[in-house]
């Protein structure tokens, strides 16, 4: 029998981007930190459907724990160093 998929959102962070469709349906790209099957929580960054009905689904993302996500931030901020100097 397989096991149920459960998450707790935890925190919401921000709203990266954001889009409506004719159709009424809202579509994000969110960091949050997330806890998946009780597990300890990680900071994920994915997007997420707001159907119209208001039914909410998750689509693909990327979860960091936070050694992961302070390497990131290192990176983006060198990469900014850069477009900074290029300038």
């Amino acid at each position: 029998m397989a096991r149920e998929f459960r998450y707790d959102l935890q925190q919401h962070f921000d709203d990266l981007s954001s889009a409506t469709s004719s159709t009424g349906n809202v579509y994000t790209k969110e960091v949050n930190l997330i806890s998946y099957n009780d597990a300890d929580p990680v900071y994920d960054i994915r997007t997420w459907t707001t159907m119209a009905s208001g039914e909410r689904r998750m689509g693909k993302g990327i979860t960091l724990n936070i050694d992961e996500l302070k390497a990131l931030k290192a990176l983006l901020n060198e990469m900014e160093d850069l477009q900074d100097e290029q300038s």
